[in-house]
């Protein structure tokens, strides 16, 4: 590259403003960079002495964001107006001068530059090029999409993608930035709706893995509740009742979904939609009192009578023959449950449209936007994307 720049230092430039020392310089720049910068700075002595000075400067003047016209600030530059008002004018910030030239991307995201932002930092950049891209995309959306300290935090819980992380990527916890976002931003809201739904609250000292654990167990109970409201069922199917020393409670509300979730350390919180859908009913097995176990009664297809789909112990153990036989001879005692159609499709029915809204409301409000990833209409395909 240092053969193809022609620059002649101007009067009074220092000494490292050589032409093969801002060469050098040029060739720090990721391999994708390189020749847009390089093109840039053969324009000009001082756009190329960016290069050393301010490379995300130049950076963002070679590769320009969308809707971002470079041309007055490189005219600013080669006329030699201050560093600071050109990053401003560019909304490029400040603090970016101390990244190094080798983890810049282009164009670069909105990124947060207020003061407080400034200081901290400088202190959370990535350890690697190869994790650069990633880390300004999860600050920039932090930002826009939570807060600056929210935003702060993500740069410093950023955990580099291996190929570890790469093959569990799809664990249950592991859901989008967006929920992250979110989570994060309703954790500072006391008195809505989100936050009267969070069990863990985000703090500056957390580690992603409980941020992970802790987003996740709040998108359960919005599960919960954006499907099955705050009123309990009113059609359970089937009458409670006994047999075999047990008993059969209906799970017939969010708040029966969340105590049997926690009682019974399973995942009987994911069946709240299949529950709304009229896909399925759950019941608690019961022995004195004591929860013993998870039934799920099923309308399958084009069988027009409930069955017995499953029944799990407490952490999905298996029950025994007398339980099974218990839960039979119940379900054979009732008054016949006749279903008059086949079992609904997933996306026939819409979640709360009242609760989704009451519930995004302020978090609309407050950024000024409508996001296309939380519609104003309930979106079963949005909030399974979170």
């Amino acid at each position: 590259m240092s053969a193809h720049l022609r620059v002649v230092p101007r009067a009074g430039a220092p000494h490292d403003a050589r032409p093969w020392s801002l060469a050098k310089a040029l060739t720090r720049f990721r391999p994708d960079l390189r020749d847009g910068v390089a093109q840039l700075a053969r324009r000009h002595v001082r756009l190329a002495e960016l290069a050393q000075s301010f490379p995300a400067l130049l950076a963002a003047l070679a590769w320009p964001r969308s809707g971002f016209d470079a041309r007055p600030v490189i005219r600013g530059v080669i006329a030699g107006a201050p560093l600071a008002a050109l990053a401003a004018q560019a909304r490029v910030p400040l603090w970016l001068r101390k990244i190094k030239t080798e983890m810049l991307i282009a164009p670069l995201p909105e990124l947060p530059d207020s003061s407080y932002f400034r200081r901290r930092i400088v202190n959370h950049f990535p350890k690697r090029e190869r994790d650069a891209p990633r880390w300004f995309a999860a600050v920039s959306s932090a930002a826009r999409w939570a807060d600056e300290p929210f935003a702060l935090w993500q740069a410093h819980a950023y955990v580099p993608e291996t190929p570890r992380r790469r093959r569990r990527r799809h664990r249950p916890q592991d859901h989008s930035q967006h929920l992250l976002e979110l989570w994060g931003w309703f954790s500072s809201k006391p008195g809505t709706v989100g936050h009267a739904l969070i069990e863990t609250p985000w703090t500056p000292q957390m580690q992603q893995k409980a941020a992970l654990e802790a987003a996740d167990a709040w998108r359960g109970r919005l599960d919960l509740v954006l499907n099955l409201g705050v009123e309990p069922l009113t059609d359970t199917w089937i009458e409670p009742g006994s047999a075999g020393g047990f008993d059969f409670v209906p799970i017939a509300s969010a708040a029966d979904l969340a105590a049997e979730a926690r009682a019974m350390d399973n995942c009987v919180r994911t069946y709240a939609d299949s529950i709304a859908l009229g896909q399925c009913r759950l019941w608690s097995v019961r022995k004195d009192g004591a929860r013993i176990a998870t039934l799920e009664i099923a309308h399958n297809g084009h069988v027009p009578f409930p069955v017995l789909q499953e029944m799990r112990l407490a952490r999905n153990g298996e029950p025994s023959t007398e339980m099974w036989l218990a839960a039979r001879t119940w379900l054979n005692g009732q008054p016949p449950k006749v279903f008059s159609a086949p079992a609904p499709g997933w996306h026939e029915r819409d979640l709360d449209a009242v609760l989704w809204r009451t519930l995004w409301r302020p978090y609309w409000i407050a950024k000024r936007r409508v996001p296309s990833w939380l519609p104003l209409r309930p979106s079963r395909a949005a909030f399974d994307a979170l």
